[in-house]
């Protein structure tokens, strides 16, 4: 039986890295067997000048990809075990924006990659970061107009701008 973690851990960071270490492991390793298992005239990759033959990839690839995914899988499956007892703390807006901040920088950045590592230009990537761009900007004016919504309630009452009155 596991002891109860009682340190505090903030929104889904926890989370995240398990799910993003389960994924690329996940990956790793599959790419690491098909090499080993798969057939020789297959290709790999991205797509473009990021693919590879099979039967080029060398057996040291072949044997850091298979290690390596399971290495990250067990540690997604730990962190899985361990992370069930630990006490959450419920997030805030600023970790909310910064956890959408952080997923479009990763996600956009693989995005962009794969649409050079393509060879042909841009197809897709801008109808990707585009919408997702207009998205965030909302999420961070809204977090930006409610802070300072709750700065002007928490000012003292001598400081305050006065409302100009109309006659």
């Amino acid at each position: 039986m596991l002891e109860r973690h009682d340190t505090p851990v903030r929104g889904t960071g926890w989370n995240v890295i398990q799910w993003l270490l389960g994924i690329v492991g996940g990956i790793a390793a599959f790419l690491g067997f098909f090499v080993a298992f798969g057939p020789q005239d297959e290709f790999i990759g991205l797509g473009g000048d990021v693919s590879w033959q099979v039967g080029e990839v060398t057996d040291t690839w072949m044997y850091t990809l298979m290690i390596g995914g399971l290495v990250l899988l067990a540690a997604a499956v730990y962190m899985a075990v361990v992370g069930r007892n630990r006490v959450r703390v419920p997030s805030t807006p600023f970790t909310d924006l910064m956890l959408h901040l952080g997923i479009f920088v990763a996600v956009n950045a693989f995005v962009w990659f794969q649409d050079f590592a393509l060879g042909e230009g841009l197809d897709y990537a801008l109808w990707v970061t585009i919408p997702w761009a207009i998205g965030l900007a909302a999420h961070a004016w809204v977090y930006f107009a409610a802070e300072q919504k709750r700065d002007m309630e928490q000012m003292p009452e001598a400081i305050k701008p006065k409302e100009l009155q109309h006659h």
